[in-house]
């Protein structure tokens, strides 16, 4: 049996594409987003982790001895302040009183008769002045009276919340000055941190601070600084949260939503002041050996000269981009000098000017002199 032998196949390819097969279509220009630079308004701040405590926070205490006959309140419970929480046994206290104001009735009664009667001439003024000292000091035992008995009621000192009250049962006797509860107004809350000494001397009375609670989702407040404290902490100070080389500065915020709580941890913003600079947002920002750069977009006509003049690019891309109208749309690589980023800003130092196009979209596919096609139009940072 004999082998026909087929034609090569190169050849064959040759012949059909003469015959009219279609050539490949050129690749197009990648497509990319940009926006141009502008200005953004940054604020410098110092950012704390601190505890937060009301600014309204007493222990409940009596004013004196006394066996618990009543509760008239529960823990957890919002009251007024002036009362009444406990009641202390009074029944002499009470006896005292009821004594002390019969009495001084009866005095005030004898003076007004005696001031008719020196009026009258029938008594002397110095009966009638004899009279009306004993009235006034009938009335005044009777205050003091009313006050002692007034000691056997435990009240609130402020509006606020009653916090655990299990420490105290019925017919439990409690000492003048003893810690009974606490008593908490959470309306408005004090923020305390410590601000690094090497920070300290950009905190000034009155800049906004913002808060954050820890919790998912985070409640946030605003306030701002009331007080920075005249000393530096030191690690000599027995029994202080301060930490040492810091200064304790307090915000004072409302607590609109009531969620937050004292005792709760929260992270603090001070915000040290505001200024106006040029930025890049952090997509169009690349690093390159530690150094920030971005792709600046320009027309090609005003970087043919550099082009040509680059030996980055091989003669064969060069006459490629000779090729396009000036006005194709290439990118370039541009160093930057930039700031600390904010809200997923960098401020520009120095590298951009405002108006400059820069892309935030495929960076890590470009390359300098590469042309582009741009996605949408323009639009301010």
């Amino acid at each position: 049996m004999r082998w026909q032998a087929f034609p090569p196949l190169l050849p064959l390819a040759l012949l059909l594409a003469a015959c009219g097969a279609p050539k490949p279509e050129a690749r197009q220009p990648l497509v990319v987003q940009t926006v141009t630079v502008g200005e953004f308004r940054f604020a410098p701040s110092i950012e704390t982790i601190s505890v937060i405590e009301s600014t309204s926070n007493v222990v409940m205490r009596p004013q004196s001895d006394g066996r618990v006959v009543r509760i008239l309140a529960r823990e957890g419970q919002r009251v007024k302040a002036g009362q009444p929480i406990l009641v202390l046994d009074n029944v002499q206290e009470s006896a005292t009183l009821d004594s002390d104001r019969a009495e001084a009735i009866k005095d005030r009664v004898n003076a007004e008769r005696y001031v008719f009667l020196n009026e009258q001439g029938a008594v002397s003024t110095k009966d009638r002045d004899a009279y009306i000292t004993q009235a006034i000091q009938s009335r005044d035992q009777a205050r003091s009276s009313a006050a002692t008995l007034g000691y056997k009621f435990v009240t609130a000192p402020i509006d606020g919340e009653i916090g655990n009250l299990d420490s105290v049962k019925l017919g439990d006797y409690v000492r003048q000055g003893q810690a009974i509860t606490g008593i908490v107004n959470n309306s408005s809350l004090w923020t305390l941190m410590d601000v690094p000494a090497t920070q300290s001397s950009q905190v000034k009375i009155g800049q906004p601070v913002q808060v954050e609670s820890q919790s998912n989702p985070p409640v946030k407040g605003v306030g701002q600084v009331v007080f920075v404290s005249p000393y530096f902490a030191t690690a000599s100070q027995q029994g202080s949260s301060t930490q040492p080389n810091t200064v304790l500065v307090k915000a004072v915020f409302p607590n609109l939503t009531g969620i937050l709580k004292t005792g709760q941890y929260v992270r603090n913003r001070i915000i040290t002041g505001t200024s106006d600079q040029l930025a890049v947002p952090v997509e169009a920002v690349m690093m390159q050996a530690q150094q920030p750069f971005v792709y600046k977009v320009l027309p090609l006509a005003t970087i043919l000269p550099q082009i040509k003049a680059s030996d980055q690019l091989l003669p064969a891309q060069k006459k490629q981009l000779e090729k396009l109208p000036g006005t194709t749309p290439v990118v370039v690589q541009t160093a930057v000098t930039l700031g600390k980023l904010q809200n997923n800003a960098y401020p520009v130092l120095s590298g951009l000017a405002k108006g400059d196009e820069v892309v935030v979209s495929n960076t890590a596919l470009l390359r300098s002199g590469m042309p582009v096609r741009r996605a949408t139009a323009p639009a301010a940072s």
